[in-house]
């Protein structure tokens, strides 16, 4: 018997009535999807979100999709996700990212250091207590003498995946996590990203073929995907003044794009910059339009190596909530 081709879907709890999200996470399994993945930016909290999804929930795995490992110490990060793993009977996946100097430092006051030993650290020190329940560790980043008061009932300890965008963070993913997830990516660029976490997974003696490789697949399935598009460029716009993702972005073609953002938001022109971000480029990143669109995004990325789909859906603020639930029922199976 042939096994269930992952799909996943992004969600948080803000932006409604609690019951109501729940609901759409209830319905979200009940569809057939396979993971549910809840960022943290600016809350709501992460570790919390997936704790009550996790109490609504049977089946699907619920995955951070990402935390930012500095602000809080892999030890406490240890403890969360062990306890959202053994609240949830073992469906908890510990995705994990390096996020930008300005939320690291300017919202958290954290410092944001080496970005790839740090994680390469983190990494280290969660798997020892996931799988050994002690931690002694001393790196150039994190030290760590710590024994949890705790041990998880479940078989198998929480995975592990590394946001990667660029080389040396996809290449760290191969590795040493159990999958990856990469971001704002069109289905083109792909293959080069996969052959970097193939090579990190060779160059440690690893099986590619045992690296989950996800991807958030951006989407509106909607009639109106014109107001979509624009909204969507108000949200890239914002990538404009983060290095890691302009290195990513300079790849595609999008540098003088990029560029012209950032000289028209230094101007005072804010409200003109997500302008200069193009139609095409927008709908190379995210689908807009009909089902039938966003299942080509999906099966491209699919043909393209990626094994765990992600369905994210965005949209205008005065329509996410109809957007959402239009673009999960859409994606069902796909």
């Amino acid at each position: 018997m042939a096994e269930r081709k992952k799909l996943g879907l992004q969600m948080s709890l803000a932006g409604g009535a609690l019951a109501e999200r729940l609901g759409f996470a209830r319905e979200a399994e009940e569809r057939g999807y396979s993971s549910i993945w809840i960022a943290e930016v600016a809350g709501p909290d992460a570790f919390v979100s997936l704790t009550a999804v996790a109490l609504n929930t049977t089946r699907v795995e619920l995955a951070t999709g990402v935390v930012p490992i500095q602000i809080r110490t892999p030890g406490v990060m240890g403890m969360g996700f062990l306890s959202l793993h053994e609240v949830s009977g073992g469906r908890a996946i510990a995705g994990l990212g390096v996020s930008s100097p300005v939320i690291v430092e300017r919202w958290h006051g954290a410092a944001y250091r080496k970005p790839v030993t740090a994680m390469r650290e983190c990494v280290t020190i969660m798997r020892q207590l996931f799988t050994e329940g002690r931690s002694k560790f001393e790196g150039e980043i994190y030290r760590s003498d710590f024994r949890l008061g705790f041990r998880s009932t479940q078989k198998n300890p929480p995975k592990i995946y590394l946001a990667g965008l660029n080389a040396p963070m996809l290449r760290l993913a191969g590795e040493m996590a159990d999958g990856v997830l990469m971001n704002y990516s069109p289905p083109e660029a792909v293959p080069a990203m996969v052959a970097e976490i193939r090579a990190g997974a060779e160059k440690a003696g690893r099986n590619p073929a045992d690296i989950d490789i996800g991807i958030y697949a951006r989407m509106c399935i909607t009639e109106e995907d014109a107001k979509a598009v624009d909204a969507f460029r108000r949200e890239l716009a914002t990538y404009a003044f983060v290095d890691s993702y302009n290195k990513m972005f300079a790849r595609y073609g999008l540098a003088d794009e990029f560029a012209e953002v950032r000289r028209l938001w230094r101007e005072g022109k804010r409200d003109q910059a997500p302008s200069a971000i193009s139609d095409a480029s927008a709908r190379r990143i995210a689908a807009f339009g009909p089902a039938e669109v966003g299942r080509d995004f999906i099966a491209r990325f699919r043909a393209a190596g990626v094994t765990h789909p992600v369905v994210f859906p965005v949209g205008p603020a005065p329509t996410h909530a109809r957007d959402a639930e239009n673009t999960m029922r859409a994606m069902a199976g796909a």
